[in-house]
């Protein structure tokens, strides 16, 4: 009876974060709230991941990112691209880099506005159009998001360790793992959106009046305050990376770093409130639970081996791994990433560990083919904002993007491979 109840839940929750009508967290949470009222799981274990290492760490990264957004860093950075926006190929690379650098810092959406200051140096005489550059800006984003050690980057590594612990896996990925893998699939598409891509996109009046200015104004702490921001960070940072040579807990670096700055009065506790992102901080937690419950009820393994006999009963682990990246890569065309790698990371993790296979390559590869939101505006409100300012049709998208799309896939799964090996 568990085991159909959760595999019921489970289908509940993708169908929520299909619907995109409510809240990731809210749904995920909704799903866990059902299990413990049909006692699958008990209130500890409906909330333990609330309070465990994984929430700790990805609160307190939040927290940290958010100081650096006080500072003048992120104005400064892009003032620094602006002034050295040129005319025609260098204008398509210095933006292009510029949104590979500020998405470390700020979300894609809010990225996009940010960007608008380099449209206003082209005219309609220009060599390059917006309406070439929005939408390369908006992938460029997405492939680059979470490959540093910033606020979503530490949520993807707490939230994939969190699926391994709750699948049964002994193995932890390394906070620079998702970046090693990333790194040359993104720059791969640097190359071909800078040499090749954005040429082929059509030379469209943009409609920037769909876009929000994102004005970043000066910074009002104090010139010491914002260089005990960046100490702290780089400390933080530091000691995270030690990983077990750490003499701290590294879960517990971040709240300490934000502790540190609530100190020196570079944060008050309504930024603490603010700067924490409770929709995903609920999502993960949810389906943290959720993943618990569909391993305790054997729903993991059932969903394991079903999968596996539809590949042929003993697949290797290569089919394996393009089957669930190709699943992650096409739902997020049309829902949330982060909600995607909570459908997919739990079932691969559950998998690869029936087959043999290393499930950290897995994790990796599903969540870089989650950030691969470039073939329809639905895939995230950053696609469609552009999509609509680029006055853009899909035959645009599928034309110039697929390619991308598929090449970028190709090195995602080659370098998981080699970051870590499966087998089969």
């Amino acid at each position: 009876m568990n085991l159909a109840i959760s595999i019921g839940v489970l289908v509940l929750v993708v169908a929520g974060f299909m619907s995109g009508k409510w809240r990731l967290g809210q749904v995920a949470m909704a799903g866990a709230l059902l299990l413990l009222v049909f006692r699958v799981l008990t209130i500890e274990e409906t909330f333990a991941y609330f309070a465990n290492e994984t929430m700790t760490m990805i609160a307190g990264m939040f927290i940290m990112s958010g100081a650096i957004l006080k500072t003048n860093l992120v104005p400064r950075l892009r003032a620094f691209m602006l002034r050295r926006a040129g005319t025609g190929g260098v204008l398509v690379w210095i933006y292009l880099l510029a949104c590979m650098i500020l998405i470390q810092f700020v979300l894609p959406t809010p990225l996009i506005g940010m960007m608008l200051p380099f449209m206003a140096v082209l005219d309609k005489d220009s060599p390059v159009q917006p309406s070439q550059l929005l939408i390369p800006g908006t992938v460029m984003a997405f492939v680059m998001q979470g490959m540093t050690p910033m606020g979503i980057g530490v949520g993807f590594y707490g939230m994939l360790n969190g699926f391994l612990e709750t699948g049964g896996a002994d193995e932890r990925l390394q906070l620079l793992d998702y970046g090693r893998v990333g790194i040359l699939p993104a720059f791969v598409m640097l190359a071909y959106f800078g040499l090749v891509g954005w040429r082929r996109f059509p030379r469209n009046e943009a409609d920037t009046s769909s876009l929000q200015a994102g004005a970043l104004s000066e910074s009002t702490l104090k010139r010491w305050q914002q260089y005990a921001v960046y100490i702290v960070f780089v400390v933080v940072i530091g000691i995270m990376l030690l990983g077990d040579l750490s003499p701290i807990p590294i879960a517990a670096m971040p709240a300490i770093g934000a502790v540190v700055l609530l100190f020196c009065e570079v944060l008050d506790i309504n930024d603490v409130k603010n700067y924490i992102n409770l929709d995903i901080c609920f999502m993960i937690a949810g389906i943290m639970a959720i993943s618990s419950a569909v391993q305790k009820t054997g729903a993991g393994d059932l969903l394991a081996d079903k999968l596996l006999g539809v590949l042929g009963g003993n697949p290797s682990g290569w089919v394996v791994l393009i089957v669930f990246y190709m699943a992650g890569a096409l739902l997020s065309q049309f829902m949330s990433n982060i909600g995607t790698m909570g459908i997919f990371v739990p079932i691969a993790v559950a998998t690869a560990l029936k087959q043999g296979l290393d499930p950290r390559a897995f994790c990796l590869a599903i969540t870089a083919g989650c950030n691969a939101a470039m073939l329809t505006p639905a895939a995230s409100p950053s696609s469609a904002v552009a999509f609509a300012a680029g006055r853009y049709r899909m035959k645009d998208l599928f034309r110039v993007n697929g390619p991308a799309w598929i090449l970028y896939g190709a090195c995602v799964i080659l370098m998981a491979n080699i970051v870590y090996p499966i087998s089969g």
